[in-house]
């Protein structure tokens, strides 16, 4: 059983929508075949993910608000046979052969830093994930998932979804865009478990006055500000922060997380380790490897294992570490600085060019009226070694995202000089 918004999905009604499948030629014997999946509504799309990866279909994750031409592209360079497209009995047939040995689910990744890759993860992998994330909870008593994020994302689908269908208790998806409904589906659950990404919890928290109170709430997708953990630690029973990408699946989970940085411990088929290349910040810092004693992914994030508690730290991508003159800059560093700016909401910081020493840092701002970019500037002058004080600050009214909650960092990548 799953809810979805304020409607309630019975074992029956999963079973009707199954016999429905069957009596559509493109769904019989999915067995080696790729579906590529892009759907509106969480309901189409979670009945058919379940009921192809029972079957031995694979399945290509597609955001539900891609253009139709852009999700044909995508799905035939995946070689998918078949595009279900809009709705779960809209099915178009690709030129895809592709015969998978495997079955698999495909996602491809982000993008936010270069040209999105397609990964697949056989979903014997993903049900070793999730035996492995519910044993986080223990014996707790039955918590309620509400799911805040897109179930075509895999943070979505398997640790909001899949898991709890696991747990034998009931997920509530929320795809209702007021944040006023996300409020009160929260407040009216039972011990509520909230699956969200920082921007979207900072949203409610700020419509509810900075008083949301919860039981547990679950956060990944984008680094979490000093300012909203610690909101929410006094706000909330127990905070998480989970670690992930899409080659691995969920990597680790912090439960009441030290600092934002702070990831926790790997799910327990995990092993991490912190490699060494040119690109490392210092001895300690490096790129984070896991492996599940038969595959090894660099993950190309920046972190470290703390010596103390032994809880790995993320600070960011690899990718976006800035150069200044020989000198290493982290943005998530000074993202921190400027957040503790009062009247600053939020900030990203990106490498842009300088025409005489190369790499340099640019911020992006979102702040009140009142703040220029002087006192940005003076701010972190004040805060920072020199070579990490922006050399270009834009003030904005909004950093846009991606449906995700991730920023799409391309987008603000500067290709002149300064």
């Amino acid at each position: 059983m799953l809810k979805i918004d304020s409607q309630t999905y019975e074992s029956s009604d999963l079973s009707a929508r199954y016999e429905e499948m069957k009596r559509m030629g493109e769904y019989r014997n999915p067995e080696g075949k790729r579906y590529a999946v892009c759907v509106h509504h969480a309901f189409d799309l979670l009945t058919i993910v379940m009921y192809l990866r029972d079957r031995g279909g694979s399945v290509l994750l597609i955001h539900g608000n891609t253009p139709a031409e852009s999700a044909r592209e995508m799905a035939a360079d995946a070689d998918c046979r078949y595009l279900i497209y809009s709705c779960w009995n809209t099915i178009l047939s690709m030129n895809g052969s592709r015969t998978e040995s495997i079955a698999s689910m495909l996602q491809y990744t982000s993008g936010t830093t270069g040209k999105p890759k397609l990964i697949a993860r056989t979903w014997t992998q993903i049900g070793i994930e999730i035996d492995h994330y519910n044993v986080l909870f223990g014996d707790a008593p039955k918590e309620t998932p509400i799911i805040l994020v897109p179930v075509s994302h895999s943070y979505g689908l398997i640790a909001g979804v899949l898991t709890a269908l696991a747990r034998k208790v009931v997920p509530v998806v929320v795809q209702e865009k007021n944040p006023k409904f996300a409020l009160h589906a929260i407040k009216s659950a039972q011990a509520p478990i909230v699956y969200t990404v920082p921007f979207h919890y900072g949203i409610l928290n700020a419509l509810d006055n900075s008083q949301l109170h919860g039981h547990k709430v679950v956060f990944s997708g984008s680094p979490l500000s000093d300012e909203l953990l610690l909101n929410t630690k006094l706000n909330t029973d127990e905070v998480w922060q989970q670690y992930g990408c899409t080659e691995a699946g969920c990597i680790s989970v912090a439960k009441h997380p030290f600092s934002s940085t702070d990831v926790g411990f790997p799910l327990g088929h995990l092993r991490l380790s912190i490699g060494r290349d040119e690109q490392a910040y210092d001895d300690s810092r490096g790129e984070v490897m896991v492996t599940d004693g038969k595959n090894i992914v660099a993950t190309r994030d920046l972190g470290f294992m703390d010596p103390v508690s032994n809880r790995l730290n993320i600070l960011g991508r690899l990718d976006d570490l800035i150069n200044v003159s020989g000198l290493k800059v982290i943005p998530y560093e000074v993202e921190s600085v400027i957040g503790r700016l009062p009247g600053v909401q939020e900030s990203i910081v990106l490498k842009t060019r300088h025409r005489v020493w190369g790499d340099a840092v640019k911020a992006v701002v979102v702040a009140d009226p009142h703040i220029s970019e002087q006192d940005v500037k003076s701010w972190c002058i004040a805060r920072l070694p020199s070579y990490k004080v922006p050399s270009v600050i834009e003030m904005t009214d909004e950093i846009q995202r991606m449906p995700s909650g991730k920023i799409n960092r391309k987008t603000y990548s500067a290709t002149g000089d300064e």
